[in-house]
């Protein structure tokens, strides 16, 4: 089926005054906030067009875990797997692929809890932790192979995210090999697992989540309306399972005051699962979060990455300032380049720099910072020769759209229409620094500190780009999603990215090993109502 309708800011505004008119009026029959639900014999809802026993709404990891778990659990039961696009095209295909486990909860229960905190209640991430103990073991019960996988702790910098902290050694990562006969991807391993099960699980592409029917009185989540307005009926429970809002600029620049964001994957994730979990009266959390925000090179006309890898990056070898000329943050700004290990184990985080998925150290705090909608890299001939555009990329940059140059500085400021003296100063400035081997404005690692002193010099356009987005409806342990109130909403779960539980720092693999943990929670959850 084709999508042949959209849930607009506007359409939902309007939908929510008149939902809140009919209230007033003492109109019967009308979920609170939520889709009509229409009363026939018995009290039961008529007019469904099919009926299961759980709704799975988004095909990407989570959503594939919590199907596998109720073909697998759920004796018998029946599942309707919901998927907005032709193939899934929000952040599982495209992502890593590497799977967070741990093997003793307690210990990782510290580490997690140094990462973040009260942001999430204690409760959540026990029961996160506890069920990351078999996310190893299940892959391997559902009939992946030993051959198959790269099993085990973090063993390079790019992976030891937060050394600073206790425990930072109790996890690790699973990964598909891309050698071998297996699957080359867990997303690929998952969705295989998935079409085995064709007797228990019905999938469903062309098919997006519009809105969810809630019984007006008990506040129970009762089924599922698509946008072509097919009404499915789900006896134990919907999971919605749909991403963030990487993809609606409106959303980000309201939690996040960034604007001219760019995403890495997919383009289908533009909020619709938190429209539908607002109108039944969801309460939400940790919409600032995510893997965001950082400087990305793009071509001059604002059409491309350099690098479509998130991780890459060449800006150690420049600057980068803004539309006034100006350096404006730690501009070594990757997670995955360090030159060095991020820092020391048990150092003083509040010292230490690097751009870890997006959080930055600032005023010794790590958060995330709203970055402008454009600046730009700086660097000269010496940087380009370091690799400051890659050489596979393009042999002549210039030539083919990627920068300007120009003979001085003043001139590049011209060329970029930015502030020359500002430009200037900032250059002369950062100059200075390299030479006493020590960034004093923002701290860069020393062997970072590149001179851009030798013509031609070079800028490129970087613009704010971004993984994923991790706000959604707050979740509760069985991953039930609660109200304002600290309530559940009965028979309304989640898993993923919708509502994660990352809501200060983040380790790297934690968003797939979540996906699964919480894939199989909402899934049981759903199967015992």
């Amino acid at each position: 089926m084709e999508q042949k309708t959209k849930l607009t800011r506007r359409s939902f505004i309007g939908g929510a005054a008149a939902l809140a008119a009919g209230a007033a009026a003492g109109l019967a029959g009308c979920a609170a906030n939520g889709q009509q639900a229409t009363e026939g014999k018995a009290g039961t809802t008529e007019s469904w067009d099919e009926e299961f026993d759980v709704v799975v709404c988004g095909a990407g990891i989570a959503g594939l875990a919590a199907a596998i778990t109720v073909a697998v659990e759920g004796d018998g039961a029946s599942c309707l797997l919901m998927e907005k696009e032709p193939s899934p095209n929000g952040n599982s295909p495209f992502c890593a692929g590497s799977m967070l486990y741990c093997d003793d909860a307690d210990a990782f229960m510290t580490y997690l809890d140094a990462m973040i905190g009260d942001s999430t209640p204690d409760d959540v991430k026990r029961a996160f932790a506890e069920e990351l103990t078999h996310n190893l073991t299940w892959l391997y019960d559902l009939g992946a192979k030993e051959e198959w996988l790269e099993v085990g702790p973090p063993d390079d910098v790019k992976l030891g995210e937060w050394p600073e902290l206790p425990n930072d050694n109790t996890y690790g990562r699973i990964k598909f090999k891309t050698d071998g006969d297996g699957p080359k991807h867990v997303f690929q391993f998952f969705l295989d697992t998935m079409q085995s099960h064709a007797d228990a699980v019905t999938y469903r592409t062309s098919t997006a989540m519009e809105s969810l029917v809630q019984d007006p009185q008990t506040k129970t989540i009762l089924g599922v309306v698509d946008t072509d307005g097919k009404r499915y009926k789900a006896n134990k429970g919907v999971i919605v399972c749909t991403g963030g809002f990487e993809s609606d600029a409106d959303m980000l620049y309201n939690y996040t005051g960034v604007k001219g964001v760019f995403p890495y994957a997919g383009k289908a994730n533009t909020g619709d699962g938190h429209r539908a979990c607002m109108k039944v009266g969801a309460d939400f959390w940790h919409m600032a979060g995510g893997a965001q925000y950082w400087m990305a090179l793009r071509d001059l006309e604002n059409t491309e990455f350099v690098s479509t890898v998130w991780n890459f990056t060449t800006k150690q070898h420049g600057i980068t300032v803004g539309v006034n000329g100006r350096r404006f943050y730690q501009d070594y700004d990757a997670c995955s380049c360090p030159t060095t290990p991020y820092a020391e184990a048990d150092s003083d985080p509040k010292l230490n720099v690097g751009y870890r998925h997006g959080i930055t150290q600032f005023g010794g705090n790590w958060t995330h910072l709203p970055f402008p909608e454009k600046a730009w890299f700086v660097f000269d001939a010496e940087g380009l020769a370091a690799g400051a555009f890659p050489e596979d990329k393009s042999a002549d940059p210039v030539a083919d759209g990627w920068a300007l140059s120009a003979a001085s500085i003043e001139e590049l400021a011209e060329a970029i229409e930015v502030p020359s003296d500002e430009l200037a100063k900032t250059v002369g400035q950062w100059n200075d620094y390299c030479e006493r081997g020590e960034d004093l404005a923002f701290y860069r690692p020393a062997d970072t500190l590149q001179p851009v002193k030798t013509p031609p010099f070079y800028a490129m356009v970087c613009v704010p780009a971004m993984l994923n987005t991790d706000g959604g409806p707050v979740r509760g342990p069985h991953a039930e999603v609660l109200d304002p109130f600290g309530e559940p909403i009965p028979h309304l779960y989640t898993a993923g990215e919708f509502g994660s539980v990352w809501g200060h720092l983040y380790q790297g693999t934690g968003n797939v090993g979540e996906c699964a943990a919480f894939g199989r929670i909402s899934a049981r959850s759903a199967l015992a109502n």
